[in-house]
């Protein structure tokens, strides 16, 4: 984004800067926006733009209690001050939430889902606090839990590649939160067990650093995912932290680690779908039943 590679030569501005404040949004900015809305729309979401930091928005309506609402959200914003691709910071994040869109999307569930794109999330977690101060908190509505997908590939340690390889789950101290971030942690231990977590989560420390906080502190349940602590990214263990080395794999030693990161989103994905509550149609539940048939002739053999 922002070379005009998807939107065309106009939004061509000869680096990757994605910057979602100065100017209402740099065009790299724009050009993210135009992508993601488009992507929602081809899944056959009802996309919205919200706000004058530009959230872009799919929802997939609930069929029984469409009044009770999960969100999986990420900003695709980087920060400013010259070239920043923020291939993890946080297009990582982005990538997740528009695959977790794709899958989700070619089914039907109780309760609403709303994936959505957040703008100017480095200038103060700006875009994230206008969706709850002018649709959630304006429009009263029930948000039964949010996730927050941010930088979410590079699970290993720079400055100290003898730590684990997991992922963190950040959240607040209170029973709301606690809850929905346990309602995860066993999800992902039942459907994705790959998916290494790290054993301090959900991890109460230093929970504000992303738009999971902007629902936290409306009193909402909600949790972030990250490749690791707030504080451990903040303390070096990505040297590519909001520099222009965070771009493509490989590029200045950068290594991305693409299947802890489609984990996350299988984790994310298995909560969704489980408390949304799918809605078994009758190809869904051939396909199930086939699954299950075809396991059981595995264990036999």
């Amino acid at each position: 984004m922002g070379l005009g590679l998807y939107g065309g030569p106009a939004y061509n501005q000869g680096y990757h800067n994605r910057d979602g404040l100065s100017g209402g949004g740099s065009l790299g900015n724009q050009e993210a926006s135009l992508y993601l809305s488009d992507k929602f729309t081809q899944m056959g979401l009802d996309v919205t733009e919200q706000g004058s930091y530009k959230n872009v928005v799919g929802e997939l309506s609930g069929k029984q209690t469409p009044e009770k609402i999960y969100i999986v959200g990420a900003h695709y914003d980087t920060t400013s001050g010259g070239e920043r691709p923020g291939g993890d910071d946080n297009a990582s994040g982005t990538a997740g939430v528009l695959e977790a869109a794709r899958v989700l999307s070619q089914f039907s569930f109780a309760s609403t889902i709303r994936f959505i794109s957040f703008n100017a999330e480095e200038d103060g977690l700006r875009g994230s606090q206008d969706y709850v101060d002018n649709i959630v908190t304006a429009g009263n509505e029930t948000i039964a839990g949010m996730i927050s997908l941010d930088m979410i590939l590079r699970p290993l340690w720079d400055n100290d590649p003898t730590q684990n390889r997991d992922a963190d789950l950040l959240t607040a101290d209170n029973d709301l939160c606690l809850a929905w971030s346990n309602t995860f942690l066993n999800a992902a231990s039942i459907y994705v067990p790959s998916l290494d977590m790290d054993e301090r989560s959900p991890y109460t420390q230093n929970w504000y650093a992303s738009d999971h906080a902007s629902f936290i502190n409306a009193g909402l349940p909600a949790f972030g995912i990250l490749e690791n602590t707030a504080d451990e990214i903040w303390g070096g263990s990505n040297a590519y932290y909001h520099n222009p080395e965070d771009a493509s794999d490989g590029l200045a030693g950068a290594t991305y680690d693409y299947l802890f990161a489609a984990d996350i989103v299988r984790a994310t994905v298995a909560a969704l779908a489980q408390e949304a509550q799918l809605i078994p149609e009758p190809a869904t539940l051939l396909l199930l039943c086939l699954g299950s048939l075809a396991l059981r002739r595995k264990s036999k053999a």
